[in-house]
């Protein structure tokens, strides 16, 4: 049947109505008549059409419902009136474990196996509510006996009259929902141990600063009872011992985010300071929307105490690097004072203050360092005023031994200087030694500033020390004159020993070769007289060979104690003429050389080379046993090298000073050393000696 008919021209979509339009048309019925067609039969099949093709329509969007059904991700089951289920979808197989096939006709209760069921079904109580029950939560038990916890929405079906004729339920598992839950409270609980059981402060407040909350560990380091105290009457700006230092803070928060270790100062409940360091973060909270910041408060007060105690030992051991450097620069005790005062100064953070040395001997003391203090009148102690006489007594007049201390108590006194209108007020600290008081430093400390503890022991520490540096540089001023006086002493030693034989050797040469040549004429006379006496003439022969001997033994003498060669003609002919005559008597290989010298070098230094060369072939004739001896005398400028070497036995160094055989050897030292050289000797026994000495030259004692 076409929807356009012939008839009206119209469409009419309704299959009935146009139906009954067409049983009163005179045209369809005589239409009919004429194809031979019933009408009773075409209706028939018009029917039958109808139906079929609205059967196929519900079909089709019935499979498309369950396909939806189907797809869902949660599980869905529906139940008849005596809620047996009629449908149930691959989700809830999946939840349950129950196939579809197995399920649909079971009841509901037997498939969630829950005793909830039983009592409280929430299918029966949608039916007694009249209306639908959303996201309610129990425990079911699959078919492998595993519980899940799922949400559960029910809804009732009912006909137009009311009547219940079955019901829906969507469920969904929350295993997952749960265990994430479950990893929250957690979560949770372990935050809440860390945040009560933490031994730091931590905290959480709103950017306009309300404390929202704080740990017990922040309660205690603020000093106050408990936290809703702190809670109700406190702000985070309260907390700051300068409220702004909390502006900066959050300023540098908000701009990074975060900060690390960021220091401040805290103020407890009874006002005591606190050093903190801060770590904090900013965030949203996600259940108010508001911003808050979170963080952990450290105390760092002890340590903060211990880098003071520890910058403060720095301070004392720079003061005392300082005195130790100014020591070793120099032994000047004026410039090592100067230095250690400027160094007090600068650690005290004072402007004047003086040093003073108390000379007992004198019994007067002398400001000896000072800084932006004026000179005195005189060196008079009466410009220096101590406020306890007694005191002033006993430690310039009396002289009394001090018990020894790591500090002495300081005491004050009255400094008037030239040109000053005013007398200047310091407080004086004592430098001792050994029980003895040294002197003391002066320091002009304002009224206001009161001197800490570990200060007061600084400067007592200092005073010990700069006693003995005192004592020391002294004695060793002391040390160096004797020294230069013993130098002076030596040094006169030697030039007369020096005279001495220049004196001996002339008489040896003049009176006693005069001496002798007169015996000699006169044995000669007396020979012409007797000459016929053949004995008389042989005693005579051997008195004139006695004689000559005796000549020739005090030439050499004469020789060996000052060399007439040496002053003639130099150093390199008067060793080896001297070295030629040994030759003659041993059979020692002597190697000799005089290296560099283009002119003569001044008489003192010609002859204390040549001494050397004697005494160091003395030792090899004498002691070493040695075949060859070499000696080398080099010119390097701006120094002279003094070599001699022997392949005698050889002894052990340690001796010299102990043996009179090494007195000669001490003698070589000393020269060297009085004329600022240095002086080497290597040895062991069998294994040669060797003597490097290395004497400054001077151009100007040469000779042209």
């Amino acid at each position: 049947m076409l929807p356009r008919t012939h008839c009206t021209g119209s469409v009419e979509e309704n299959f009935y109505r146009k139906l009954a339009n067409c049983l009163s048309c005179a045209y369809f019925h005589a239409r009919c008549k004429a194809d031979g067609i019933s009408t009773t039969l075409f209706i028939a099949q018009q029917l039958q059409q109808h139906h079929s093709r609205t059967l196929e329509r519900i079909y089709a969007k019935e499979e498309s419902y369950i396909e939806i059904l189907n797809r869902l991700p949660d599980g869905l089951f529906t139940t008849d009136h005596e809620w047996r289920i009629t449908f149930f979808n691959p989700a809830a197989e999946k939840i349950t474990g129950f196939t579809a096939h197995d399920a649909i006709g079971m009841y509901c209760k037997d498939v969630f196996k829950n005793s909830i069921c039983e009592y409280d079904c929430a299918l029966k109580k949608a039916v007694a509510a009249g209306h639908d029950i959303h996201n309610r939560e129990y425990e079911i038990r699959n078919i492998e006996g595993r519980k899940v916890p799922i949400i559960c929405s029910t809804s009732a079906f009912r006909d137009k009259e009311g009547r219940v004729t079955g019901g829906l339920e969507v469920f969904k598992d929350i295993t997952a929902i749960k265990e994430l839950q479950e990893e929250v409270a957690r979560r949770e609980r372990k935050y809440r141990r860390i945040f009560e059981g933490s031994h730091d402060m931590i905290y959480t407040t709103n950017l306009q600063g309300r404390i929202l909350d704080i740990n017990q560990a922040g309660v205690e380091l603020m000093g106050y009872r408990t936290k809703q105290e702190m809670l109700d009457g406190l702000r985070a700006e309260d907390l700051y011992f300068n409220p702004r230092d909390r502006e900066k803070l959050v300023a540098a928060i908000t701009k990074a985010g975060f900060v690390k270790d960021y220091e401040a100062q805290f103020k407890t409940g009874d006002g005591s300071r606190l050093h903190v360091l801060i770590s904090s973060r900013i965030y949203e909270n996600a259940h108010t929307g508001e911003v808050e910041l979170e963080g952990i408060i450290k105390d760092i007060t002890r340590r903060k105490q211990r880098e003071e105690v520890i910058h403060q030992r720095n301070r004392e051991l720079s003061i005392l690097n300082s005195i130790a450097v100014a020591l070793n620069h120099t032994m000047n005790l004026k410039n090592t004072l100067k230095v250690t005062l400027e160094k007090v100064i600068k650690v005290l953070q004072l402007e004047r203050g003086g040093l003073f040395i108390i000379d007992h001997d004198a019994k007067r003391i002398h400001l000896q360092a000072r800084h932006n203090i004026p000179e005195a009148i005189n060196e008079k102690s009466d410009q220096l005023v101590f406020s306890d006489r007694i005191l002033m007594q006993h430690l310039i007049e009396d002289q009394k031994s001090l018990s020894p201390e790591a500090a002495f108590p300081p005491f004050h006194a009255h400094y008037h200087a030239a040109g000053a209108q005013t007398n200047l007020h310091l407080t004086c600290f004592l430098i001792t030694f050994k029980g003895r008081a040294v002197g003391f430093f002066g320091m002009n400390i304002p009224k206001s500033r009161v001197l800490s503890t570990h200060e007061a022991h600084l400067m007592g520490s200092i005073g010990n020390f700069i006693g003995g540096v005192i004592e020391n540089t002294q004695m060793m001023l002391t040390i160096r004159r004797h020294r230069q006086e013993l130098r002076r002493l030596t040094e006169k030693l030697f030039q007369g020993q020096e005279e001495e034989r220049r004196r001996i050797a002339r008489e040896l040469h003049d009176e006693a070769g005069q001496s002798l040549t007169a015996i000699k004429l006169g044995l000669d006379r007396l020979e012409e007289k007797h000459a016929s006496g053949m004995a008389m003439r042989q005693e005579i022969k051997e008195i004139r060979d006695m004689i000559q001997r005796t000549a020739t033994e005090i030439r050499q003498m004469s020789y060996r104690l000052h060399p007439t060669l040496l002053s003639d003609l130099g150093l390199e002919p008067a060793l080896a003429l001297y070295f030629k005559e040994i030759q003659k008597r041993t059979t020692i290989d002597i190697q000799f050389r005089i290296i560099g010298f283009d002119r003569r070098l001044g008489v003192d230094m010609e002859t204390i080379l040549y001494r050397f060369s004697q005494e160091a072939m003395t030792n090899a004739l004498k002691h070493s046993g040695a075949e060859q001896f070499s000696l080398s005398i080099i010119k390097s400028y701006p120094r002279i090298i003094f070599l001699a070497e022997d392949d005698g036995v050889g002894f052990d160094t340690h001796i010299i000073g102990r043996d009179h055989q090494s007195l000669g050897l001490l003698g070589m030292r000393e020269r060297a050393s009085l004329l600022n050289g240095t002086f080497i000797l290597r040895s062991e026994p069998g294994e040669g000696t060797r003597i490097r000495i290395e004497l400054p030259l001077d151009e100007e004692v040469e000779n042209d």
